[in-house]
């Protein structure tokens, strides 16, 4: 019929665009030649989606005295929710009242379905309970909606409410529930629903199986998933692609890496959607060279802008930065366009080794593609720039931000801290509240730990005791790590034992960690093995412990106990954790190793580091020897500090980028004193701006001075 029609209401269209009332009543005139009415008009609209005018027309049959009637108003309404104008849609509520059809089925099945889709449950449950008699599509869209918000006491209320009416709701309801709770991370209740569906005899099929497996695998109870996995096959839904995908997902969830990869290899047809699912749970499983090779492999099977940007993010977030930047214009050479969930994946590479070309291209690319007022982009972005040692141009960022949430605060916070930015970290926190945004406990981490890095101990005993007090926040793990090197750092040593020995749960290797990095830093030999017997026994096969205690006891020069500790890491296999450093100079990232010759421009960065030395001694530099902590002659010592990473990536920096160019260097490990001092004169010897992030924090060198201010 609105084929037919059509023509005739061309004209009715244009006058409805100029809308004034004589071109209205004309057209309205033409059309009642034709035998259509305006309720007619308005139902040739609504299918054709012009719902523009079927609201103007529809305003304009009430100005000729016309009375809606109950298929009109389900139209109107409809058309309402299409708009997302939800005033309209309350006023044809109330309009709908004082028309007589407030016990309108139709008409409140139709109310009902808008406040669903305006998420306006309150509102959806008053028209709910005035339905006469709901139906099971009406019933279910409601349930489902009120399992989606996580809200499991009402869901169950009316789905308990809905069968004693004796409406019998079926797959269609039973599975909006498992969706619904699944989504909002009631993931116990998507499995019991899944569970309880079964028990009546209710037949679960692809779609409930694919809804509640997710569940499953973030609740990590991987019987339960191979109980539905001997369904699955037992019911022959194993050719169903949704179903293959979740179970690859549940079983990486569940950390069960032969079981995902024996599911991958049983499918008939290699789907995307599988190969997506199987490279993120070889990447969350530590499998990340695997999950590259997958991805390799099935390239060239058309892998869409999900594929790339799981490849990007498990790189990112598995210590492949590089690889993550390669995959990224690999991406790009494809044809395949990045998007707002592919920018932030990437941008943490950046930030990891200090790629800030890199970093500006992903900015200046989500500038142009209109995505840089997306909030994970622009908290992602804030995040790279500080990371970078750019906190300028991340506090440009948070500015720009047309709305931020807890993770823009926290990220500018954390930049600010780890720049030793103490003032401005502890500004953003008390702004974040006036602005109405509560802090949650990775707000306090971050002005705590720009505390540390102030060294501001009674500002940390402040925040520290206000979190439960004030806010409501319970002091986690990390939060006594925080406070533990605060006071350590600051020489505290014996308050940061005695807070230990009080906290409320048993300290990790964190926490007793954080007491042996301080007892390094003063050089206690009594404290620090305590602290090393604790973190030994906490964690034996970290390296790192068993050479903080060894340095204690170089520091003193008790060679005896220094090989002790060697021997006993070499009995247990453990090496020493190597330094590297990054450095980006003209789009490419260069990886040193502290005493490897394998760079190629190796032979100049010694000869300039020589001529430095040189340099530095005549101005009256001495050598910090005390921190090479081997038993050798003074001279080898000097020449093991020459091959320190961080000194190599500085030099290495000066060969390659014109005079004056600032360099940006990072380090896995924390910078050395000799370092630090050698750098320090660099800056000011090559009157360059050197920028050096080290596991600790970020250190700003300009004109033979650092802003850490030799605190850290």
């Amino acid at each position: 019929m609105a084929r037919l029609v059509l023509p005739m209401l061309e004209n009715f269209s244009h006058c409805l665009c100029s809308a004034t009332k004589a071109s209205l009543s004309q057209a309205h005139a033409h059309i009642l030649k034709n035998g259509i009415s305006l309720p007619e008009t308005i139902q040739i609209f609504s299918k054709l989606d012009h719902f523009g005018h079927v609201i103007r027309v529809f305003s304009y049959m009430l100005t000729q005295g016309i009375v809606p009637d109950s298929r009109v108003f389900p139209t109107v309404i409809k058309t309402c929710a299409a708009l997302s104008a939800l005033q309209t849609g309350k006023q044809m509520h109330c309009f709908a009242l004082v028309s007589g059809f407030g016990l309108d089925s139709v008409v409140l099945s139709s109310l009902l379905h808008m406040y669903v889709q305006f998420d306006r449950l309150k509102d959806a449950r008053n028209v709910f309970d005035r339905l006469p008699q709901p139906g099971v599509v009406t019933s279910s869209a409601l349930i489902s909606r009120f399992a989606r918000k996580g809200r499991v006491k009402e869901t169950m209320e009316l789905f308990h409410q809905t069968r004693h009416l004796g409406v019998e709701l079926n797959l269609v309801s039973w599975n909006g529930m498992i969706s619904g709770f699944n989504r909002s991370g009631s993931y116990l209740d998507a499995v019991l629903i899944f569970r309880n569906m079964h028990l009546e005899g209710l037949k679960p099929d692809g779609t409930s199986v694919s809804s509640v497996l997710p569940a499953v695998g973030d609740l990590e109870m991987p019987l339960m998933g191979i109980q539905i996995h001997c369904y699955v096959i037992k019911q022959g839904l194993g050719p169903d692609k949704f179903v293959v995908s979740a179970l690859i997902d549940m079983y990486g969830k569940c950390a069960c890496a032969s079981e995902m990869s024996g599911v991958f290899d049983e499918m008939d047809e290699v789907d995307v959607g599988a190969c997506n699912a199987l490279v993120t749970g070889l990447s969350r499983n530590g499998l990340v060279d695997n999950a590259l090779e997958v991805f390799r492999q099935f390239k060239g099977m058309d892998l869409n802008v999900v594929s790339w940007t799981s490849m990007i993010a498990s790189c990112s977030q598995n210590g492949k930065d590089i690889e993550a930047l390669e995959l990224f214009r690999e991406m790009q050479t494809e044809g395949i366009k990045p998007n707002s969930v592919t920018i932030p994946c990437l941008l943490p590479a950046c930030g990891n080794i200090a790629a800030l070309l890199h970093g500006k291209a992903a900015h200046c690319f989500s500038l142009r593609n209109g995505i840089f007022n997306d909030v994970y982009v622009g908290s992602a972005l804030i995040d790279m720039y500080g990371k970078c040692g750019r906190m300028l141009a991340s506090r440009l960022c948070f500015d720009k931000m047309p709305n931020r949430n807890l993770v823009s605060w926290n990220s500018l916070m954390a930049g600010y801290a780890m720049h030793g930015k103490t003032s401005e970290a502890i500004n953003i926190f008390e702004l974040m509240q006036r602005c109405g945004q509560k802090p949650d406990h990775v707000s306090f981490t971050c002005v705590l730990s720009a505390c540390t890095q102030g060294g501001l101990t009674e500002e940390g005993w402040f925040y520290f005791n206000s979190m439960s007090r004030t806010h409501g926040v319970e002091a986690r793990m990390e939060h006594y790590s925080c406070m533990v090197t605060l006071l350590g750092r600051s020489g505290r040593l014996e308050e940061a034992h005695a807070m230990i020995k009080q906290m409320p749960f048993e300290p990790d290797s964190c926490v007793w960690g954080a007491l042996l990095s301080s007892c390094r830093v003063h050089n206690r030999v009594d404290l620090g093995e305590i602290a090393a017997k604790r973190v030994f026994e906490l964690e034996p096969r970290n390296p790192g412990n068993y050479i903080l205690l060894s340095n204690i006891y170089a520091s003193k020069a008790m060679w005896a106990e220094v090989d002790t500790v060697r021997d006993m890491m070499r009995s247990r296999g453990l090496k020493k954790k190597p330094g590297y450093s990054w450095i980006e100079i003209k789009n490419k990232v260069h990886m040193l190793l502290a005493g490897d010759s394998s760079h190629p421009q190796m032979p100049q960065i010694i000869e300039k580091l020589a001529k430095l030395t040189v340099e530095m001694k005549k101005s009256g530099y001495v050598p910090h020897t005390d921190f090479v902590l081997q038993d050798v002659e003074e001279q080898d010592k000097e020449q093991i500090l020459c091959g320190h990473s961080e000194k190599l990536a500085v030099v290495l920096g000066l060969l390659n980028t014109k005079p004056g160019f600032p360099l940006q260097v990072i380090k896995n490990l924390r910078i050395c004193r000799d370092c630090h001092a050698v750098i320090k004169f660099i800056s000011d010897f090559e009157k360059r701006e050197i920028f050096v992030r080290d596991t600790n924090r970020f250190h700003q060198f300009k004109g033979g001075v650092c802003s850490c201010g030799d605190y850290w």
